[in-house]
């Protein structure tokens, strides 16, 4: 698996190495995925990807060794670059035969890293196969996709044991003492893949009497995302949506600030909502735990607590709803 990361890594270094399907391709195909985020993504992977990170996450496990092969079933979500790889790797080591279904939104990328994976390990198409469907049997399965998507998963996969993943959303906390450089770290936690992924900030909580500017000073960074066809669509649809109904919004020209008790947001959009107590705030946000991937804060005594930044940096013994993938596929 550490060769894999390797492969990740020459790629950063010339797209042309690997059997690379080329940065243009891959926006081609999904113009959210720009080059900047793929290779973050790729990034991202390259770091975990290596021999100690790996070991450090396994060492706890009794992985099985199993005399008749298993399979699971893996159905990916494709709303940000390699969302399905975790899962992919999880099966992988713990020695399934894998059935993939990959997203359409994801499907360039993601299957030159399945492929790019058989390749070096000159694995079987028995043994790692991509399905345009998942009707059959399978051991076990772990799907991921919205709350819609998640009623036909409940429905179709109800008898066979599942990781079942539907919409979850993350928020930060902010006390007002934090400094510019959190800001700017809070700023990825927005921004990042366009704040698409179950990772991304989509609210804010903040002390009565917040002043916005220094947060909006440490957005800028992430201005060039107005100049992106699809995010600008959003900024003018949801310009003309709040203007039309005498929505009460701040316009900081590649984000709107909006006062919203919603967990959940839109593209372009940040909610906010003002705090009293924050000993109220904490016991509030922990009973709402389920519906939440992250909380950013510098907080203690939260669940699914992260520091500024850290967001769509998760380590590999972080599980996506807390669910331990490889403990339930070792069972």
């Amino acid at each position: 698996m550490a060769n894999l990361g390797k492969e990740f890594s020459e790629v950063l270094e010339n797209e042309n190495n690997n059997g690379f399907p080329g940065f243009n391709s891959i926006y081609a195909a999904n113009p959210w995925f720009i080059p900047e985020f793929v290779k973050y993504s790729l990034n991202t992977w390259t770091q975990l990807l290596n021999k100690d990170k790996i070991s450090s996450w396994l060492k706890n496990y009794n992985l099985p060794n199993f005399s008749t092969p298993k399979t699971l079933g893996l159905v990916f979500a494709g709303n940000i670059p390699m969302v399905g790889m975790h899962d992919f790797i999880s099966g992988f080591i713990c020695g399934y035969n894998l059935k993939i279904k990959l997203s359409s939104k994801d499907n360039i990328l993601m299957r030159w890293v399945i492929e790019r994976l058989k390749t070096i390990g000159n694995i079987s198409d028995e043994k790692i196969m991509i399905c345009d469907s998942l009707m059959g049997n399978f051991d076990k399965i772990i799907a991921t996709g919205s709350n819609n998507s998640n009623r036909y998963f409940e429905y179709y996969f109800a008898k066979t044991p599942n990781i079942l993943r539907k919409n979850r959303t993350s928020i930060a906390i902010l006390e007002g003492n934090e400094n510019q450089k959190d800001l700017e770290n809070l700023a990825d936690d927005i921004f990042l893949y366009f704040g698409l992924g179950c990772r991304n900030v989509t609210k804010l909580y903040v002390p009565q009497n917040y002043n916005f500017e220094a947060l909006s000073k440490a957005i800028e960074k992430y201005s060039f995302l107005r100049n992106h066809n699809k995010y600008a669509n959003n900024l003018d649809y949801r310009f003309a949506i709040f203007s039309m109904n005498k929505v009460s919004f701040t316009n900081l020209g590649h984000l709107f600030l909006r006062e919203n008790k919603d967990l959940q947001s839109y593209v372009s959009v940040l909610s906010f909502e003002f705090y009293d107590k924050k000993e109220e705030l904490i016991e509030k946000i922990n009973k709402k735990s389920e519906e939440l991937q992250c909380v950013i804060t510098k907080i203690d005594n939260i669940a699914n607590r992260l520091d500024f930044g850290t967001s769509q940096k998760p380590e590999l013994y972080e599980y996506a709803d807390n669910v331990d993938t490889i403990n339930f596929l070792i069972k």
